[in-house]
């Protein structure tokens, strides 16, 4: 049986992971890596391989009022889910003047995912279910 995500919980799920890296790396959730790659991500959700453009339009569009009417509607697999978030880092590190994603790149995708899964995870979760290090050091790489 596949799990379907709402598009509700997997924004939920990259804002949680986002501000838990941000917390950790000790950096403003508001900073440029995170509002991008979250843009990036849920852009990409939506319409995988979607330009830069389209990102943008997405980071700069204002909140609607109200959500979507099929936004707590469960249409995405986790597979879709990762590779949105996944690619929506990636690009957005490219966009923000980075080469490749870094380890809070990574965390933030490790975070987002454990996340969607287990909404109540914290920090030492996410390292328990990603990393085969003890949390200092996940935290070091930060």
């Amino acid at each position: 049986m596949t799990v379907l995500y709402s598009r509700a919980q997997v924004r939920n799920a990259i804002t949680k992971g986002l501000t838990m890296a941000a917390a950790e790396a000790q950096v403003p959730s508001s900073d440029d890596r995170f509002t991008w790659a979250r843009a990036a991500a849920m852009t990409l959700l939506e319409k995988p391989g979607a330009p830069w453009a389209e990102v943008k339009n997405w980071h700069y569009k204002a909140s609607p009022a109200t959500p979507p009417s099929d936004d707590d509607t469960p249409l995405f697999t986790r597979d879709q889910v990762s590779q949105a978030v996944t690619n929506g880092v990636d690009l957005a590190a490219e966009h923000n003047g980075r080469s490749c994603p870094d380890d809070l790149d990574n965390f933030m995708v490790n975070a987002s995912l454990t996340l969607l899964d287990d909404p109540d995870a914290d920090f030492y979760q996410v390292v328990a279910e990603c990393y085969g290090e003890r949390p200092s050091v996940v935290r070091s790489w930060l």
